[in-house]
């Protein structure tokens, strides 16, 4: 007896697909050969810190395969937004959709899905007198922190166009105190009613556990006016016919000999002023005489345009002054060229634009305080006495000077101080982390003073 039409029928039964499942059939395209399954399973993506930092938005646009269970088998991007294509393809690889069905049998389904990041507007509790809040993020819960709990309190000041122009943290501690300056970063108020700014307490509860899972809890109280700064005037021209006051000779001007009426005066370092007596016009009296370069002569405060509150935000050191706006006076140190008509065909005096003075940065570190031209600060130590100092009960200051590469890190070039102090000033410098917006290495000093168990630093740039 052959066994072999036995085996025939085994072999023939395995090749034969059984019911119910596809066996290597093409997905189908949904919206084209089935319709579009329903999401039965949806996760959320993540919205990355760095973007939310920035304010940024936008929409990704996934391609799907959806398997024959349901789940998600690959994910790709054919619409991409960097910032956020890795948080959508997180999130999409987690969904699960309603089993689609062909003839009775499961099939895959090629899907094509956007995904939207938009910033929602943070639930806020504030007093009487804040405006509403335009735009803005709430501050990201730390990764990593686990179930911490932490409250960051911090000084906000708007300006009249209720933008944030300066933020400041009172009190918290890092990680914590980085996530609200991020966050206060993206925030945009309704403007202001009424001359000047407003400044108020903007306190953050950081949360987790409970029907809210993570979660911050945000206040703002305490709103108080500031009154806009008074603007020197310049002086106003004198009337047609009115005697001028002679320009001040200091006794670094020689003396030169007058001009005479019609003539145009001969170059010269130093251009000697006309005489009263032949200016032809009133004008010409009125404009003060060009003087040498080693006497410069005063010239009238003159209101500088404010920069844009998301300049003052984003690169809070300064830097390079803004080009002043299209009609205000020339530079100084330019004056217009006499005409065959001498002083008379002076046009008005040219007025210095003023250089905008840089504003401190803003330190995300508890005890740490930036002087004018020192970028943010956003992460690091902050400054503690050494244990063995407090023991001893060791006091003073140590001086460190480091620099500051384009990434934002420090490295410490020298230190001065007692030595049971400044190893411990040492790292807490190696530790800060500053926000830079140009490439140039940056020279900075920190001096620390250690008072018992209390410590702080201020950080400026090096002379």
């Amino acid at each position: 007896m052959s066994l072999r039409p036995a085996v025939l029928v085994v072999a023939a039964f395995l090749l034969v697909p059984r019911p119910g499942i596809a066996q290597d059939a093409p997905p189908k395209v949904a919206g084209v050969d089935v319709p579009a399954p329903k999401r039965t399973k949806s996760v959320p993506p993540h919205y990355p810190p760095e973007a939310q930092a920035l304010g940024m938005r936008g929409i990704v646009i996934l391609e799907l395969v959806v398997g024959p269970d349901g789940k998600v088998v690959s994910a790709r991007v054919t619409r991409s937004v960097p910032p956020f294509d890795d948080a959508a393809l997180t999130a999409a690889r987690e969904w699960e959709y309603e089993i689609t069905k062909v003839e009775g049998k499961p099939v895959s389904v090629i899907l094509t899905v956007p995904i939207e990041f938009k910033m929602r507007l943070p639930e806020m509790s504030r007093d009487d007198g804040i405006p509403d809040l335009r735009q803005g993020v709430v501050p990201a819960f730390p990764a990593g922190a686990g179930p911490e709990t932490a409250t960051v309190t911090a000084e906000v000041t708007l300006d009249p166009d209720g933008h944030v122009a300066e933020a400041r943290i009172k009190s918290g501690e890092s990680p914590w105190a980085e996530s609200v300056i991020q966050a206060l970063r993206t925030w945009r108020f309704s403007p202001i009613d009424g001359p000047g700014g407003l400044a108020f307490e903007v306190k953050a509860e950081f949360a987790s556990g409970g029907k809210g899972g993570l979660h911050v809890d945000l206040r703002l109280s305490g709103p108080r006016r500031i009154e806009a700064p008074a603007v020197a005037e310049a002086s106003p021209t004198p009337p047609a016919g009115s005697a001028a006051p002679p320009a001040p000779i200091t006794d670094a001007t020689p003396p030169t000999s007058p001009v005479p009426p019609g003539t145009t005066p001969p170059p010269s370092a130093t251009p000697s002023p006309v005489p009263a007596a032949t200016s032809p016009a009133p004008a010409a009296r009125a404009a003060p005489p060009p003087t040498s370069p080693s006497t410069p002569s005063p010239t009238p405060a003159v209101p500088r345009p404010a920069a844009p509150p998301e300049e003052l935000i984003r690169n809070p050191a300064g830097g390079t002054p803004a080009p002043a706006p299209a009609g205000l006076p020339p530079a100084a140190g330019t004056s217009p060229a006499l005409g065959t008509a001498g002083a008379a065909a002076s046009p008005a005096p040219a007025i210095p634009a003023t250089p905008m003075p840089p504003t401190p940065g803003i330190s995300a570190v508890r005890d740490v305080t930036l002087a004018p031209g020192v970028p943010d600060l956003v992460k690091g130590r902050r400054p503690m006495a050494p244990p063995l100092a407090r023991m001893q009960g060791v006091s003073g200051t140590v001086d460190v000077h480091f620099a500051v590469d384009a990434a934002g890190s420090a490295t410490v070039r020298e230190v001065a101080g007692p030595d049971t102090l400044k190893e411990a000033a040492r790292q807490t410098v190696g530790s800060w982390s500053f926000r830079r917006s140009t490439p140039e290495r940056l020279f900075l000093a920190a001096t620390f003073t250690y008072k018992g168990d209390t410590a702080s630093a201020t950080v400026r740039a090096q002379e």
